[in-house]
């Protein structure tokens, strides 16, 4: 006999007049109240999961909502299944695989299926950083609804339930709790004495909290009637508070599983652990751009060439693979200089044009003032290549009361530009803070025409090579860090020469991270951090950036893979490069 197949859609008995939801009577009600019911009472988990799903077509995916804001895709589903069926989850996912977004709107139905009783809670790093993760999918997804029970108060972290008397109740609703490290025992004692009969503790970004957090909600919020538990994270090491959250249970511990090929195990807190590799990306699988939010072929195929498929920042945040903590990532790498051939000369097929980069001392905690020249040109490749040449340090006089210090810099750059020919044009400098004022002074002295670049500012428009389709501001966090980066891509495409012993030291020192925002984004250790590990600043390599950087500015340096060799020895016709930037700018490469 076949078994009877039960419907889950909510019907009317058209007899007793009662509703039906999947099996279960109920006196006759709206169809989201219905649908929440089912969402709250029924064992099923495949029940639970329509009910899901149902939920968001109706809230977020109806036609008075301007585009779906809650998209049924597989990793989606995959997340909702396994909060279905644990209390406790980690999810280890790639940058943009929407972990965030569907946690949110699990939260707030799991509140809404029961308003009076319920609490969530979400953790991530500041306030700040979380509108633009988490609690900004909170807000987007609760503003459309008209009508609902509950306040807004996005200035604290909080959408507070209102009862039948039209009081806030705190202990009911959606709250965030701001858990960097440095604030660890503020957030902790939020946890403290919360009572409610539903507690779901949905922590954001795991990896940048403390592990304390963690105990807290296992030693504190467990105490309550029912209590469930989400950590996400991009993975990075596997003894942060992400790391101990997803610790496989068996006995070899982390030896027990592989964490490049594992997709899933069984964590030792009872619960599971999903990874969303974005290699296997729902995009990828299916050959075509279904969900543009999610990696796509095109995005993984640059994250793997600008960092590297082997690199940290590839692993971790497009492969979603645990790292150990202490690996750091530095931007250059010594084989990546070596084999670039970026430390010989030039062989210029006419004379270049001679620039210079300024890194003034007393901007950015910098310790010397360093002048750095450098030439752009065509070698006799046809290649359109920058080459960094002298490094000139300046030094002011102190017993020299009747000049200022700023006066004395800013004649020496004068004087050493013109011994070399730069032109004002073809000279930068670092305008952040105090850089602003002495770049006032150089123009008036040396002329107008100069290249400011704020070292804190955004980063620039230009893209980074003909082969992307990304500007800088897409894939640097900040200006300074795209003068750093851009310099990887045209020592791959050998447009880089003349790096020093010297310039080599510094600029395969220093780290980087990546941050998360619209896209994933390079940002660049700081130069305090940096200092604090080498003792003094890499300010030979902020100039050198800095007058690499005018050759992208004002000439249309842009990296492009190099002509051919033919047999003959003579080279295969290069791109004009110096023309590139009309080019870039309407998208034909």
């Amino acid at each position: 006999m076949t078994p009877t197949k039960i419907i889950y859609e909510p019907t009317i008995d058209a007899k007793t007049k009662m509703m039906d939801v999947g099996g279960m009577k109920i006196p006759p009600c709206n169809l989201i109240s219905a649908l929440l019911y089912g969402f709250s009472k029924h064992t099923k988990d495949s029940a639970k999961e329509y009910y899901f799903w149902r939920l968001c077509d109706e809230l977020w995916n109806n036609p008075d909502v301007p585009e779906p804001l809650m998209v049924r895709h597989p990793w989606a589903e995959e997340i909702v299944k396994s909060c279905i069926k644990n209390k406790y989850v980690a999810i280890g996912g790639a940058a943009s695989s929407g972990k965030s977004h569907t946690m949110a709107a699990w939260g707030i139905i799991n509140w809404m299926a029961a308003p009076h009783e319920t609490l969530i809670l979400l953790t991530s790093t500041t306030l700040r950083e979380a509108r633009k993760r988490i609690w900004g999918s909170v807000i987007s997804l609760l503003s459309v609804l008209e009508g609902a029970p509950f306040k807004i108060r996005d200035s604290i972290g909080n959408v507070a339930y209102i009862n039948e008397q039209g009081n806030l109740v705190e202990r009911a609703g959606l709250s965030l709790i701001a858990a960097e490290k440095s604030k660890t025992r503020e957030a902790v004692g939020k946890f403290i004495g919360i009572k409610q009969k539903k507690v779901l503790l949905i922590a954001d970004e795991l990896s940048e909290l403390s592990e304390a957090i963690l105990q807290a909600g296992l030693s504190n919020l467990s105490k309550n009637p029912y209590f469930s538990l989400v950590g996400m994270s991009n993975p990075s090491s596997r003894f942060d508070a992400f790391g101990v959250w997803s610790t496989p249970k068996e006995a070899g511990g982390w030896e027990s599983v592989n964490v490049e090929t594992d997709d899933t195990w069984e964590t030792k807190w009872g619960g599971t652990y999903i990874r969303l590799d974005g290699e296997r990306s729902p995009n990828v699988l299916a050959g075509e751009d279904l969900y543009p939010w999610l990696p796509t072929t095109q995005k993984i195929e640059e994250d793997a060439e600008l960092l590297g498929p082997e690199s940290r920042g590839y692993m971790r945040m497009v492969r979603a693979v645990f790292f150990d903590s202490d690996e750091a990532e530095t931007v250059y790498s010594e084989s990546e200089i070596i084999r670039s051939g970026s430390m010989n000369q030039v062989q210029w097929k006419s004379k270049p044009t001679a620039i210079a980069g300024f890194d003034p001392a007393f901007t950015n905690n910098g310790d010397r003032s360093i002048l750095y020249f450098g030439k752009v040109g065509v070698d006799i490749t046809g290649q359109f290549v920058c080459e960094l040449g002298e490094a000139v340090q300046l030094m002011d006089d102190a017993t020299n009361k009747a000049v200022p210090r700023s006066y004395q810099i800013v004649q020496q750059v004068k004087e050493a530009c013109q011994k070399r020919g730069v032109q004002p044009y073809d000279l930068s400098i670092d305008s952040t803070g105090a850089g602003s004022p002495l770049a006032d002074i150089l123009a008036a002295e040396f002329g107008e025409g100069i290249l400011r670049v704020s070292f804190g500012g955004k980063a620039s428009d230009k893209k980074v090579s003909s082969k992307s389709k990304l500007t800088g501001y897409e894939l640097y966090f900040n200006r300074v860090s795209e003068l750093w980066f851009v310099g990887k891509e045209l020592c791959r495409t050998k447009q880089l020469f003349g790096i020093s012993g010297d310039l080599a030291k510094e600029i395969t020192s220093r780290n980087y991270d990546l941050v998360k925002s619209t896209t994933l984004r390079m940002k660049l250790e700081s130069k305090p951090e940096y200092k604090a590990r080498f003792g003094q600043s890499p300010d030979l390599a902020d100039a050198a950036f800095l007058c690499l950087d005018l050759a992208r500015q004002r000439h249309g340096l842009v990296a492009v893979d190099p002509p051919t060799k033919n047999s003959d020895g003579t080279f295969s016709k290069g791109r004009s490069l110096k023309n590139l930037s009309n080019i870039l700018a309407t998208d034909q490469l």
